[in-house]
């Protein structure tokens, strides 16, 4: 309770002198000066009340008087001005300077009624200002003070009114205030030095922390391009023909995307170092601004996002650095569209507004999709931070925003936003207008390459423009691929180097895929884990906990090469974990063992019905799905009317799922399973149950004798009467 009351007294002193202007270490500072000078103060009025209502030393009243003028005048001003260690030090040398006169007109030091403590009080308390030449400057003054009364010592005499007893007892009493303000203060610098050595641990830790994920971060996204530009490198080798007109295009897109996190690099490394230079011009910003908009026309209609630019009618001409408004724009934009569902809206407005009697131009950034976290809000232009969003699991390295911020507070500009969860976020750029630069001609446009543009679709997840999916005329004993990738380059890759053995089928995310999945049943899987609307880590897990796709192998091939994430990807049920970029031939091989190990399967549970088979624990979770199968058809053996589409309506799975799911399973179809379990029943029942052709044909759900013969004997190789001729022989 103690700690808690002593919290809240805290918490209201901060809230009472909070001072933006002062940093986190001042207002410390501006507390515990505060509150040393409320004890004094306190410890002040006691001293006045004893010296005139009990000891009567009326003549010295004017000194007590003092103090409290000096605390009328100080409690004030501390509280409003910025330099408060001015008040503090201002009302300590005129304290000082009145206990000089006092213990002149006591007579001296022995008779000073203690006030030869008050001066190295004030010497003391001058500390928590945090101005060491001011302290500096409150001890050679209290020292000159001890002198001075020293020099005149032989000269002054003692008045009546200070008796022996008086004078011990106040000695006694600023000895105890002295040493209580004294150890008051060696404390409070302990705690605080305890404080702010955990505060500085603490930053550096994060700090440390940021940079590491920075590192990861940045690595993660060179793998991407890297893996593209490797690729497209080979492919090129292999098949010239194939490869040469888009081939180039593509390292070149990929080298854009790596030399934009390059140039991030470096603009951070700027920043930090201050050596980041304006090179303003005069133009038309409202022009510029919706140029760079233009660009990203290609990269909203990928998205299936609508996006509009509104400006003023006029233009609005001001100071601008054409390259550090593009890229902080460029990055607000692109935000604004990967985190905009399907069929939302992106705009941009430009127009001027009034701020503080100043006009400013106003660049306003706005989307309706998922929103930032509320916790999240504050955060956003602190470099390395990236907020949590479990609905977009897409990588970046979370600088883009910072240096965006730095670059925008460059120009005396400012960056705020507002934003809500499901709704959307709005992000506004205020620049001042100024009219000091030098006017160009072209607006400072020739910095929008078309590099930078390509870079910004190329990231896109296009599947529109590939010439590698051809499955619709492919034949069906090819295994069913199911590629799961947000990167068009990367799934063109993918589609060349898979196409002759796979036949393929795509999804942009995890969302899509598990619901492709589920219809599809795919032979294997090989999926990104960096994602739109679901990551790769959901899609796997949801697929693992569903039967009907539990037993599909996945392949995970992404850029996150750590070794948590590795280790994730195989909790949550992978069966392969690829780094990009990957070795082709190594992929090739990881897929065949797999389809390889899927034959053996099939082979080992495809031959005679399960009931009769030895259980293998190799295959629990196939046995599982397959023993289900089992007990439907044990249980309605004798219904001839049982058949598929009963198995799918208890199963809850479509005819085509459950036919690709057994499939997968035994290599068999779904319909001469569920005859070679109605025909080993009636083998089982002639030879071990001494039944006759009839009763073993309507008990294994034959209502045809002649067909049932005829089925018999294709499996068997032996009509039925035979067998039984055979078992009383």
């Amino acid at each position: 309770m103690k700690y808690i009351a002593s919290t809240k007294i805290i918490e209201w002193i901060d809230r009472y002198l909070e001072d933006p202007r002062l940093d986190r270490e001042k207002q410390l500072r501006k507390r515990w000066a505060w509150i040393w000078m409320v004890v004094t103060f306190i410890f002040v009025l006691l001293s006045i009340y004893v010296t005139l209502f009990i000891w009567k030393l009326w003549a010295l009243s004017w000194f007590g008087f003092l103090f409290l003028l000096g605390y009328g005048i100080g409690f004030p001003l501390y509280r409003q001005i910025k330099r408060f260690d001015l008040v503090i030090n201002v009302l300590f040398t005129v304290f000082t300077t009145g206990a000089m006169f006092a213990m002149l007109q006591s007579g001296g030091l022995t008779t000073s009624l203690g006030y030869v403590f008050i001066g190295m009080n004030c010497a003391m308390g001058s500390i928590l200002a945090g101005n060491i030449r001011w302290t500096i400057g409150m001890f050679i003054w209290y020292c000159f003070t001890i002198l001075i009364v020293g020099v005149f010592q032989s000269s002054l005499t003692t008045p009546e009114y200070i008796t022996p007893q008086i004078n011990t007892l106040s000695f006694v009493g600023l000895t105890f205030w002295i040493n209580a303000c004294i150890l008051f203060i060696v404390l409070l610098f302990m705690k605080d030095k305890s404080r702010y050595e955990k505060s500085e641990t603490d930053k550096l830790r994060k700090i440390d922390e940021a940079k590491t994920k920075l590192f990861t971060n940045v690595s993660h996204e060179f793998r991407t391009p890297l893996t593209v530009i490797h690729g497209v490198a080979e492919q090129m080798g292999k098949h010239n023909d194939r490869w040469m007109k888009d081939g180039p295009e593509k390292i070149k897109a990929q080298s854009q995307i790596l030399l934009r996190l390059v140039n991030q690099m470096l603009d951070i490394a700027k920043i930090e170092a201050n050596e980041m230079q304006l090179n303003l011009i005069h133009g038309d910003i409202c022009q510029f601004v919706k140029i760079i908009a233009g660009s990203f026309q290609s990269l909203a209609e990928n998205a299936e996002v609508k996006l509009m630019t509104n400006q003023n009618k006029e233009p609005i001409f001001t100071d601008y650095d054409p390259d550090k408004i593009m890229h902080a724009i460029s990055n607000l934009i692109s935000n604004a569209i990967k985190f905009s569902f399907p069929g939302g809206v992106v705009s941009v407005d430009v127009k001027t507004e009034l701020s503080q009697n100043k006009e400013t131009v106003c660049i306003l950034i706005s989307d309706n999709g998922r929103g930032i976290p509320k916790a999240s809000v504050s955060k956003i232009f602190e470099r390395f931070y990236q907020a949590p969003d479990n609905n977009n699991q897409t990588s970046g390295t979370g600088l883009g925003l910072s240096v965006a911020y730095e670059m925008i507070k460059l120009m005396n500009g400012d960056i705020t936003v507002k934003s809500k969860v499901g709704k959307g976020s709005s992000f506004k750029v205020t620049l001042p207008i100024t009219k000091t630069a030098e006017k160009v001609a072209d607006n400072g446009i020739s910095v929008i390459s078309s590099t930078m543009i390509h870079t910004q679709i190329s990231k896109s997840p296009s599947f529109k423009k590939n010439n590698w999916n051809k499955t619709a005329n492919e034949p069906e004993k090819k295994p069913l691929l199911l590629i799961v990738e947000d990167n068009g380059d990367v799934v063109e890759y993918l589609q060349s180097i898979l196409n002759t053995d796979y036949n393929i089928k795509l999804a942009p995310n995890g969302k899509a895929a598990l619901e492709k999945a589920k219809e599809i049943i795919p032979d294997l899987i090989l999926s990104d884990i960096m994602m739109p609307e679901m990551d790769g880590f959901e899609m796997l897990e949801q697929l693992k906990s569903d039967f009907r796709t539990d037993h599909i192998p996945v392949v995970i091939l992404t850029a996150r090469g750590d070794f948590e994430s590795k280790m994730t990807g195989f909790e949550y049920g992978a069966d392969h974990y690829l780094i990009k970029p990957f070795n082709e031939k190594e992929l090739l091989l990881k897929l065949n063992n797999l389809l390889e190990l899927r034959r053996k399967m099939q082979k080992h549970l495809g031959g005679i019905p399960l009931s009769i088979q030895q259980e293998n624990t190799s295959y629990n979770s196939e046995l599982l799905f397959l023993k289900k199968i089992n007990a439907l058809i044990e249980k309605e053996m004798v219904n001839e009317d049982f058949g598929i589409n009963e198995i799918c309506s208890l199963m809850n799975m479509s005819r085509a799922q459950l036919y690709r799911k057994f499939s997968a399973l035994t290599n068999n179809s779904i319909g001469r399973y569920l005859r070679l379990c109605r025909l080993y029943r009636a083998k089982d029942l002639l030879e071990n149950k001494g039944k006759n052709v009839t009763e073993a044909a309507f008990e294994s759900g034959f209502k045809n004798l002649s067909h049932f013969s005829t089925c018999f004997h294709e499996e068997f190789g032996i009509a039925p009467n035979t067998l039984i001729q055979q078992q009383r022989s």
